[in-house]
């Protein structure tokens, strides 16, 4: 089955009718390292034929000598898969069961353990972690019921670990709790009814003492919140006015620069930057209309910038810059193949992207550096991906 891309109008639609106009909107698209999200399609063939939801994105990560995957699964599990680095042989395990997890997860490394955010039942939140090596999960709740309305999006930073996550009303949340501690502290970020309210899945770093957040604000608008850790003080500055964005963005810090690339208007693919603090945005464009129907997602490879998004006729794509140059595409896998956001890691010399298949497989691919060849892998079969 195709997809085809629908405008924003049609998928704002689409998306009162799937939750109810009174609902909080729940994440269209979930982030990896980042948060990454679902795109609206519909099925080509029969007259009236009900919209079809693509699905959750996974998030990956390497840590060590193993690339590990986390993703929502069937009936709302979480399942975690992760193989040594240039084995196909790809290890499973259950997170948690059946009913847990309603969002795409976010996943860091941390010290010895890992660590995975996401939304749970009745718009809960929740925090999982396990040593590497052990197979061995524990649960925390992060905040009840009522709280969270999008993926997370998770990270360290100095002896800390940091959730952000849509809230109620498009408020925009944060949490942080010390390494150790199963106590949780909330701060609003930015309330609902703002001008820079938060209307996806958010993406997060942190660079030196500050961290730094980045969202799709109201009216297709996109936002960046900056605050220095330890401080409960945020500002907001609007990277790209009202109409410019169509997803969840990715956020990557690059050197001096801060970077975000987002799905913009009539399915474009559009990437910003700033030096630093300079509140200064510059706007690129990575690829034009009709080539992107995901939240991408981006990470920093020496002196190069890479961007994955699931593409047109759900192909997934691929590009690539030098910083400050030209922009350089390529496919990675053809119609047909992928069916949500990727989630994208760099493993010393190679690039690794997963993705959920067509069929609700999860896939993997991985070309070394400097090659166009991808090398397509089955993480799990056809059914896993929720």
């Amino acid at each position: 089955m195709r997809k085809i891309i629908v405008s924003r109008a049609v998928a704002g639609a689409l998306d009162v009718l799937c939750r109810g106009s009174d609902s909080p909107a729940r994440s269209r698209r979930p982030v990896p390292g980042s948060l990454l999200a679902a795109a609206v399609v519909v099925a080509v063939g029969l007259a009236g034929a009900a919209p079809a939801m693509a699905n959750t994105a996974p998030s990956m990560i390497t840590s060590g000598n193993d690339v590990s995957i986390a993703f929502e699964g069937a009936n709302h599990s979480l399942l975690f898969f992760w193989a040594v680095n240039g084995t196909a042989t790809w290890h499973k395990q259950t997170v948690a069961g059946t009913g847990t997890a309603f969002s795409a997860p976010s996943m860091i490394p941390d010290g010895k353990d890992v660590s995975i955010a996401v939304e749970g039942a009745d718009h809960s939140l929740l925090f999982f972690w396990k040593v590497n090596g052990s197979s061995t999960w524990h649960k925390g709740t992060v905040a009840a019921a009522g709280t969270a309305f999008s993926a997370p999006s998770i990270t360290t930073g100095g002896n800390d670990v940091n959730i952000a996550v849509e809230g109620a009303s498009h408020s925009l949340l944060f949490f942080w709790k010390v390494n150790g501690s199963s106590t949780w502290h909330k701060q609003t970020v930015v309330g609902s009814g703002n001008a820079f309210s938060a209307f996806s899945a958010p993406s997060m770093t942190t660079n030196g003492a500050d961290v730094n957040i980045a969202a799709e604000g109201p009216n297709g608008g996109l936002n960046f919140y900056s605050g220095v850790s330890g401080s409960a003080t945020w500002t907001a500055e609007q990277v790209a006015g009202t109409g410019t964005t169509s997803s969840a963005p990715s956020m990557i810090t690059n050197g001096a620069d801060v970077n975000i690339a987002a799905e913009g208007a009539d399915n474009s693919l559009d990437f910003y930057w700033e030096v630093s603090g300079t509140g200064a945005w510059n706007a690129e464009q990575v690829a034009g209309e009709v080539t992107t129907v995901t939240a991408p997602s981006m990470t920093n490879d020496g002196n190069d910038v890479n961007i994955a998004a699931e593409g047109a006729n759900g192909g997934l794509d691929f590009y690539w810059a030098v910083n400050g140059e030209t922009w350089n595409p390529e496919q990675v896998a053809g119609a047909d193949t992928t069916g949500s956001a990727p989630s994208m890691t760099t493993n010393g010399n190679d690039v690794n992207i997963a993705a959920s298949g067509f069929n609700g497989g999860l896939d993997f691919y991985w070309a070394v550096n400097g090659s166009a060849t991808w090398n397509p892998e089955q993480v799990a079969p056809p059914g896993t991906v929720g």
